[in-house]
């Protein structure tokens, strides 16, 4: 009793004998009044600690508030001052366990405490998680570092899951099976480099791991989100709506977020969500009290896993992923080439499938230990110092890049410098190689052109494959204007055998409306010609005149030049 009353300041009090007042203990929170000189004492509720006040964005004012549970741990929780007196701000106590009593005058005075007593020192209510006044965050509410008067007022929903298990020594054993695993360095890289985005001033992105079913990309995501915890409570689904996913970037700022199976969800639910979590911006929402509530925003490191790209994923349901988005979400095939699927090294186990029973098993034993440890650790260098300095050796060993292509390098480089910053806490070696690696595999996939070039290269390509040979291109068979074939409603234009190749004369509507869709003409045009498909008539003049039919674009083939003969 004599600590907790030490707690309270209730020891530099003087008692006082007439005069009412109000009184904690371990044992409540109590109303004390005097009749004829003999006390009387009207238990209001559980022991309530009033640590001081907050004043949040929108103007609303706060008590910060502490309480021991039945099993005399510690909590906080800030309670708005617009709710004290009423059901509501009764049904928020007693959610947090704080038993209230009955009666009205009871309430009445426990409402006048509440309001009126303890401290006014001011606190920050933070309504995100990640980077604080040089402290860090949990979801859950846990302060990492050195920080005064700030309380987490966001979503901890998923807050028991971040809590450590294991020692970080079993976790480093674990680790150490993504030795020479390129894709495991991968997970690792995402998880060690979320923090690092507030540091670097970096916007929301992360990368998207596609392939079979069966090559371990779950099994990757698992393993990266053991850095900061339970992994198979932390790990969600692209399945939901895009608000909601909003309010669980705004929890995970500056941290990991692992969304698995995109095919699990709809192509309007994905692109909803894709758009939202990687803009970091939700939406605009007005406010109780009128006016508009403060805008959520945050950053966050995002791994994904589907069995097609999202790009490709949303191609199928008539979607589409913008070249701006799909360079903030690199996707990677799972398979290493190796034959193990995402492994490149089976560390002594019979298969891939052995390792990755291994990696989850033991992953629900030992996590959350290596995310506490990290954070402290960059508490003890210039973690943004030597990030940078990461980043720029990264990038000077590549040849030189441009556009998307260098903006996606960037992103692979805050991953390597990542891995070398959290060295001392997983122990590996090789990391920058092993990102190097998935960076390559990912040129290798994707091209190192620009993503909107690729895309109308595409576009168009599917076009051509779906009705050059159809009847919406009626062959030119009149010269001069003699013998009209037969065109239909949908006509697109007219073909014409050249040597070995067909000729396409495409109508200036279906070209804008169908080939170029989503994108202006003339740049269409100008990717078109710069791979030699697109005849212009002349330098800078795309249309060419039909004699009595009028103007229309030219392609050269049916298929990009050079994939005829592929």
């Amino acid at each position: 009793m004599t600590d907790w009353n030490k707690k309270l300041g209730l020891d530099d009090i003087e008692a006082t004998t007439e005069t009412a007042h109000y009184h904690t203990t371990e044992s409540g929170t109590y109303w004390i009044n005097y009749d004829d000189g003999k006390e009387q004492r009207d238990h209001l509720a559980d022991a309530i600690r009033l640590i001081g006040r907050a004043v949040d964005d929108e103007g609303r004012n706060w008590r910060i508030i502490e309480w021991r549970d039945r099993y005399h741990a510690t909590h906080r929780a800030a309670l708005d001052m617009g709710d004290i007196g009423t059901p509501a701000g009764w049904r928020t106590l007693q959610s947090h366990g704080i038993t209230i009593k009955a009666g009205r005058k009871k309430r009445e005075r426990l409402a006048d405490y509440l309001q009126g007593e303890g401290k006014n020192t001011r606190w920050q209510l933070a309504k995100t998680a990640g980077w604080h006044e040089g402290a860090y965050i949990l979801p859950s509410g846990e302060v990492l570092g050195e920080a005064e008067n700030i309380h987490y007022h966001g979503d901890t929903s998923q807050g028991a899951d971040y809590q450590p298990r294991g020692s970080l020594a079993d976790w480093q054993a674990l680790a150490r099976l993504a030795q020479g695993n390129s894709r495991l360095c991968l997970a690792l890289g995402c998880a060690f480099a979320a923090p690092l985005l507030h540091l670097l001033d970096h916007e929301s992105g992360g990368f998207h791991l596609y392939g079979d079913s069966s090559d371990g990309k779950t099994t990757a995501a698992l393993f990266a989100l053991t850095v900061w915890g339970n992994p198979k409570g932390l790990k969600l689904t692209w399945e939901g709506t895009a608000h909601g996913f909003s309010n669980t970037a705004a929890a995970k700022n500056d941290g990991l977020l692992v969304l698995d199976e995109i095919g699990q969800a709809s192509a309007r639910t994905a692109a909803q969500t894709a758009y939202a979590v990687l803009n970091g911006t939700g939406k605009i929402q007005g406010a109780k009290d009128g006016g508009n509530r403060e805008i959520q925003r945050w950053r966050i490191m995002l791994f994904s896993t589907g069995e097609k790209t999202l790009d490709g994923y949303l191609k199928t349901e008539g979607k589409d992923w913008q070249a701006g988005q799909a360079t903030r979400l690199p996707a990677i095939p799972a398979d290493a080439g190796k034959g193990f699927g995402i492994y490149d090294t089976l560390h002594g186990f019979a298969g891939g499938a052995e390792l990755s029973e291994h990696l989850t098993r033991e992953g629900a034993k030992h996590h959350g230990t290596a995310g506490r440890a990290y954070i402290a650790h960059l508490a003890t260098i210039d973690a943004e110092q030597e990030a940078r300095r990461h980043v720029d050796a990264y990038m000077a060993a590549l040849p030189k890049l441009e556009g998307q292509a260098r903006r996606v390098a960037m992103r692979f480089a805050i991953l390597a410098a990542a891995l070398e910053l959290a060295a001392p806490i997983h122990g590996l070696t090789g990391t920058t190689a092993a990102i190097r690696q998935c960076h390559d595999d990912w040129q290798a996939a994707h091209g190192s052109g620009k993503h909107e070039d690729r895309k109308i290269i595409e576009q168009t390509e599917d076009f051509m494959q779906t009705h050059g040979m159809g009847n919406r291109f009626a062959w030119r068979t009149w010269r001069g204007g003699e013998g009209d074939p037969q065109t239909y409603s949908d006509h697109a234009g007219y073909k014409e055998a050249i040597g070995d190749l067909l000729k396409f004369w495409i109508t200036p509507a279906v070209f804008r409306d169908e080939i170029a869709r989503g994108y202006e003409a003339n740049k269409v045009c100008q990717v078109l010609h710069a791979i030699g498909w697109l005849q212009p008539k002349a330098p800078g003049r795309w249309q060419h005149q039909l004699k009595g039919k009028g103007r229309y674009y030219v392609l050269i083939g049916i298929e990009p030049p050079g994939e005829e003969d592929a």
